[in-house]
């Protein structure tokens, strides 16, 4: 009985996705492809493709697993594009579903720095595309104008047209019209692909690595005084209720280093974050109290100096607020408003030149 292969959502890192297979999401390694074509152990292996494409170096291994393979192995096509479709060209024999669809087009990447990074840049994704035409012209028998003319369109291809391009050799359930297409796949001389487009994973190598040291620990708590205490394991992975940092050592040694990077790392950031929020609030603390500026502080519900500032404003435009109506209020019982236009006396003028004073030191965040 054949052994099935899944390649399946992003094709990725053995790193990233480690991360994605603890959460469940659909994602594809070499290392998937290395344990199932060693549990097929020479025999008929089915490659069932439903993937956009992903990560450059891993589409490289995963190729040249496949094309080393000893045994037979069937490609069903429903969806392979950008890195995915070079799997499709390992495979001894491609057969398309009826709603395949197949892309191919150049390798991508971001660069930056000045012309020179750039023209390096674009130099070495033309030699990417040179690795790839070599596994297209091995697998379809164009000219290589031709296939660099069909990356360069980013070429969307039914199940028909890639079969007429040579890409698949028929269909998985029989032509539809009725007319069977034999499988033409030739898999003499094979040669090992130097590099595949790609569409870029989600979460860096670095990033899978830090967020799987921190599932395995799951529930660890990081205390300066004490270390770490991580209690649970995986749901349903395994009986230990409460794990000490030692325990969790012994059963994965090759995590020591990896957590003390981390939390040194998160020790830093957080003094630094700490220090910059106090750093922050001192600089406005000549425009509020000194009991509000030490509740945001120290108090129990702590803030920043953006907060604070924020606060305060909302604040002192209710005051001023306040202070107009009740000035408008006055007035209007005075009958001020039936007063002539003339030149106002001198207590009048000091009465105005303080509210205008007072409302201007509102705007400005005054203290209070």
């Amino acid at each position: 009985m054949a052994v099935k292969i899944e390649v399946k959502g992003q094709i990725m890192s053995n790193d990233i996705a480690q991360v994605y297979h603890y959460f469940g999401w659909d994602a594809c390694c070499p290392k998937d492809i290395s344990a199932k074509l060693g549990e097929a152990a020479g025999g008929e292996v089915i490659l069932e493709i439903n993937s956009p494409g992903g990560l450059c170096s891993a589409g490289y291994e995963m190729y040249t697993l496949l094309m080393d393979y000893e045994g037979k192995v069937t490609a069903h096509v429903i969806e392979a594009a950008s890195a995915a479709s070079l799997l499709v060209c390992a495979a001894d024999e491609a057969l398309a579903s009826d709603t395949c669809i197949f892309m191919i087009h150049n390798t991508q990447s971001s660069t930056s720095g000045d012309y020179r990074d750039m023209q390096a840049s674009a130099e070495a994704l033309k030699e990417f595309n040179a690795g790839i035409i070599n596994a297209y012209v091995r697998k379809t028998g164009k000219t290589r104008e031709e296939l660099q003319a069909l990356m360069d369109n980013e070429t969307y291809m039914s199940a028909q047209t890639a079969i007429e391009n040579g890409f698949i050799d028929g269909y998985l359930f029989g032509s539809p019209d009725g007319q069977g297409i034999e499988g033409t796949a030739d898999v003499q001389g094979r040669a090992v692909l130097q590099a595949v487009n790609s569409a870029f994973p989600v979460i860096t190598d670095e990033k899978a690595k830090e967020i799987m040291v921190l599932l395995k620990m799951q529930e660890g708590s990081v205390n300066a005084a004490s270390g770490i205490n991580c209690t649970g394991n995986n749901p349903g992975k395994g009986d230990k209720t409460d794990m000490t940092l030692e325990e969790m050592y012994a059963e994965h040694p090759e995590l020591r280093d990896e957590v003390a990077a981390i939390v040194k790392d998160a020790e830093t950031k957080g003094a630094d974050m700490e220090r910059g929020r106090l750093e922050a609030l001192d600089k406005i603390s000549q425009s509020v109290a000194g009991d509000v500026l030490e509740e945001a502080k120290y108090g129990n519900n702590r803030i920043d100096a953006r907060e604070l500032a924020y606060q305060a404003m909302l604040k002192d435009r209710q005051v001023a607020e306040n202070y107009m109506e009740e000035a408008v209020e006055d007035s209007a019982s005075s009958g001020a408003g039936d007063v002539g236009a003339g030149l106002p006396d001198e207590e009048e003028t000091d009465e105005s030149d303080s509210m205008s004073a007072y409302i201007n030191a509102m705007k400005k965040g005054g203290k209070h």
